[in-house]
């Protein structure tokens, strides 16, 4: 079932790959993406920063949009689970959010994803407290 969505994300004109994260960040599944697995962690792991962040201002994201080495990433968040797509060109992002709104909906109901997701949950503000951080960063961080 996880590669019938998949397929369904990455028949998106111009889309690049699809993964998904768990809430520590961790690449549970890899499709189509040929970036190193220890880069796509960094990028799940900001994505997981940025939810965080509204967390402690008691606001909720479900989506976040990126921009990193010329690709755009569209992530979907929901329990403790990470969809991320990566394309070329903005111009497929309303198409490719009604794909991932499906795709990740039917994603949600396999037990098995599930199960797997609330295997690796943690507390949300774990990724602010923890980890490395760029000058960038703990100059945001110290804002908050």
């Amino acid at each position: 079932m996880l590669n019938q969505w998949f397929t369904e994300i990455l028949n998106v004109p111009g889309v690049q790959g699809v993964f998904m994260a768990s809430g520590r960040g961790a690449i549970l599944y890899n499709e189509g993406i040929k970036i190193k697995e220890k880069d796509l962690e960094e990028v799940s792991l900001r994505l997981l920063r940025i939810s965080a962040i509204f967390n402690e201002k008691d606001e909720n994201v479900s989506e976040i949009e990126l921009f990193w080495k010329n690709l755009f990433i569209i992530c979907k968040l929901s329990n403790n689970l990470l969809l991320v797509t990566i394309c070329d060109s903005p111009k497929i992002l309303p198409l490719l959010r009604i794909t991932l709104n499906v795709s990740l909906s039917h994603l949600l109901q396999d037990k098995k994803i599930m199960k797997m997701a609330r295997s690796h949950a943690i507390d949300k503000t774990m990724v602010l407290r923890k980890g490395k951080f760029g000058d960038d960063e703990l100059s945001l961080l110290s804002n908050i």
